[in-house]
């Protein structure tokens, strides 16, 4: 099966972080928010294009060569944006519209939002959650497709009772999206181009639009302030966690330790509470970690013991003893 094309559109400033970082490289277990939803479309696709506008430089600087990008200079919608990566994308074939602040959609997701495109023109991934206030709703016809998705500022009063909500993620029939996204007005509220209007403009046509609903609403939400990336870190930390279990490794309380993104651990190897494991970091087996280890970047043979102690870009020997109360570092 050919590959599917996936545009991230990282462009924004992220005005709700109150920061001088672009809202994408702020770090979420150890990594930037971006990377995460850029592996997961890595994991379906080689052709990745990312939109970048705000802290472009700095943004492209972080992330590397790995990926094709386009600039949006000025920052005029969702619906601009995907503009801008046009003359990077094919005339036919399927095309994955993301956000960069999504971390916690998993290639499997994106698996399944491509693979329902098949019968239709596009799919939107939606969830259902109890406040929908701030969201587009995902409003239906009769015979329960999507029709249109209505944001929050040009809502009427019976729309936003409306609780199944726009993650603002998308698959599209290239072919049709590139036909009808210049077709874009920017008559609205905000005076932007949205690319949800694209749906209606494909379903007033006679195509057929089709909904994904995820089943945990909280995965497709993307972030917007450090609330919301707080409680992103709290489930990335569990999934982290939960996989390590699932290994061979015992982490007596998984609520109170802090395991970033990518860190190994050997079997049999017990992570006490109060511990926290930064990025970089490779345990062996049968150690025991904590309680109130902070290790970043360090090397653990197996056996060893740390307790209390603060490790820094350091290698501890098999079996060795660390702790209470040592700092090692550079």
């Amino acid at each position: 099966m050919e590959q599917p094309w996936a545009v991230v559109l990282a462009a924004g400033e992220g005005k709700r972080m109150y920061s001088s970082l672009p809202k994408v490289l702020h770090t979420l277990c150890g990594r930037p928010m971006i990377d995460y939803i850029l592996n997961s479309a890595a994991e379906l696709t080689s052709n990745v294009v990312v939109v970048v506008g705000h802290g472009a430089s700095l943004v492209k600087e972080k992330l590397g060569e790995r990926w094709f990008y386009a600039l949006q200079e000025q920052q005029l919608g969702t619906g601009h944006a995907l503009m801008q990566a046009f003359n990077r994308l094919p005339e036919e074939g399927t095309l994955l519209v993301l956000c960069g602040d999504t971390p916690l959609l998993t290639g499997e997701d994106l698996r399944t939002l491509s693979s329902n495109r098949s019968n239709s023109a596009a799919t939107v991934a939606t969830v259902s959650v109890e406040d929908p206030t701030g969201y587009g709703r995902i409003v239906r016809s009769n015979n329960n497709i999507v029709e249109r998705i209505v944001e929050e500022k040009d809502a009427s009063v019976k729309e936003k009772r409306i609780v199944e909500i726009n993650t603002g993620t998308y698959s599209f029939d290239l072919r049709l999206i590139k036909h009808y996204l210049p077709l874009l007005k920017n008559e609205n509220a905000q005076g932007e181009y949205y690319l949800t209007d694209v749906i209606n403009m494909l379903y007033q046509d006679g195509y057929r639009v089709e909904a994904f609903q995820l089943e945990d609403h909280r995965v497709g939400l993307g972030i917007n302030n450090r609330v919301q990336l707080a409680e992103a870190a709290r489930l990335m930390r569990d999934r982290i966690n939960r996989k390590l279990m699932c290994k061979g490794v015992t982490i007596e309380d998984p609520a109170a330790v802090y395991i970033d993104s990518g860190v190994e651990v050997g079997v049999d190897t017990i992570i006490r509470p109060s511990s926290i494991i930064e990025s970089g970091t490779v345990i062996g087996s049968g150690c025991i970690i904590g309680p109130g280890a902070h290790l970043r970047q360090v090397f653990i043979g197996d056996g060893a013991v740390i307790v209390n102690s603060y490790l820094h870009n350091c290698t501890v020997e098999k079996g060795a003893k660390i702790g209470p109360y040592k700092v090692l570092k550079p």
